[in-house]
């Protein structure tokens, strides 16, 4: 189908759940089953108005009988950065009323600031979560600050904790600073990390005299870990969300129109406008889908708070009610679980998770919530909670490689101002 290739919404192109299909096709696909497809374009349309025309000739192709269909994959997200970055060199080549034509007043400092946001938050993310893994068991740790009057390994322990704790606070605090000032951004993400430098300074203080304010240190960065971690991701989920590529397709599109046809670097700002606008599509389809599994494990986290009360009692059941109060969530958690099994028909966790799924519903069928039926839940928690690992750990890396187009954007930006 022609739109489908042109607006990059074809397996090679963004390739989000393996070599057959895309979330975009599968949406597509869906959408076109359901007879949703209108709703869709439009809605698409609405957020993203760059994209009306396509939404336009998709919606007459649909009407003169085509179908999205899917095709090999093409060339990956790196290959098309690769390809946009070449792009943008050669628009910093032209001269200065052409570069112009690309920042459209200060719309290029709008889209470079919006990348560059992104990179900052991925950074910290990436930072933070390498601490959090790197530091070993919170428990080992209170056991440490408990026995460390009697026992030197554990003020070793708690040292060496101190010295990742202070590295990070300072590689951190290089990350925040990059974030434009203001309360939403920076003065925000300035506040988790003050409370992990105070909490550095009242353990440093605290191993020397071996006091209780160890502890309590340690629990103020458990507190931090806890929390922020899920809310930096979702700024990235938001910023990668609002990337205004539409933007640069048009400003590349108008500087291929000015120049000469014969000029050389008109086929490679071409090629970057063709790469922009399929890493739009890909981006978008990527929050598309962290967006419907972070529903997913927002409801996943709801039913296990409300199972939590009896967890671990022995084969015996507690609430009675609590089963009826379990199954209208957990219904609507399946039905979301299926349309995004749908939109990924050879994913292998689709297997796994229908037949987690058919445990839970086995065990609800008894209206008893006991030890049985909580494992049968966690099971599938955590095998759902597994995908959205990986979808998760997929925006992130499509992120770190889209924040490469910035690097060019900023030589023009600096060309222009010179």
């Amino acid at each position: 189908m022609r739109v489908t290739k042109d607006a990059g919404i074809l397996a090679g192109a963004i390739n989000l759940q393996g070599s057959a299909l895309t979330v975009w096709f599968g949406i597509l696909d869906y959408a076109l089953a359901n007879r949703l497809s209108k709703p869709l374009m439009d809605k698409i349309a609405e957020q993203n108005p760059q994209c009306a025309a396509i939404c336009k000739a998709y919606l007459e192709e649909l009407a003169a009988g085509e179908k999205p269909t899917p095709e090999l994959p093409g060339l990956t997200t790196d290959d098309r950065v690769n390809t946009a970055v070449a792009g943008f060199d050669a628009v910093n080549l032209q001269t200065k009323d052409i570069q112009a034509a690309l920042a459209a007043g200060d719309e290029l400092t709008t889209v470079t600031s919006q990348i560059d946001v992104l990179r900052a938050y991925k950074d910290l993310h990436d930072g933070l979560q390498s601490f959090q893994y790197g530091i070993g068991s919170l428990q080992s740790l209170m056991i440490a600050s408990r026995d460390m009057g009697s026992d030197l390994n554990q003020v070793r322990v708690l040292r060496k904790f101190l010295n990742r704790l202070r590295l990070f606070c300072a590689s951190a605090s290089e990350k925040v600073a990059l974030l434009p000032a203001g309360p939403t951004l920076r003065d925000m993400e300035q506040s988790w990390l003050d409370e992990l430098v105070q909490a550095a300074a009242k353990l440093q203080s605290a191993i020397p005299d071996t006091s209780g304010d160890a502890y309590d240190a340690l629990l103020e960065v458990y507190d931090v870990l806890r929390v922020w971690p899920s809310r930096l991701n979702q700024q990235i989920f938001v910023t990668a969300k609002k990337l205004p590529f539409g933007l640069l397709a048009a400003g590349l599109d108008t500087i291929a129109g000015k120049l000469p046809t014969n000029d050389p670097s008109v086929p490679l700002i071409r090629a970057a406008y063709d790469a922009i606008q399929v890493l739009s599509s890909t981006i978008y389809a990527r929050v598309v889908e962290h967006k419907l599994w972070q529903d997913v494990d927002n409801k996943l986290v709801s039913l296990t708070d409300m199972i939590e009360p009896v967890e671990g009692a022995p084969d015996a059941a507690a609430d009675k009610s609590l089963p009826f109060q379990f199954s209208p969530l957990w219904r609507i958690l399946e039905v979301k679980v299926k349309v995004l099994a749908d939109l990924d028909p050879n994913g292998q966790w689709r297997g796994m998770l229908a037949g987690y799924s058919t445990d839970v519903n086995d065990q609800l069928s008894r209206e008893t919530v006991d030890t049985a039926f909580i494992l049968a839940f966690e099971a599938y928690r955590d095998e759902a909670q597994q995908r959205f690992v990986q979808v998760d750990l997929a925006l992130k890396t499509e992120c770190a490689s889209i924040v490469r187009v910035s690097t060019p954007l900023h030589r023009i930006i600096e060309d222009l101002g010179s």
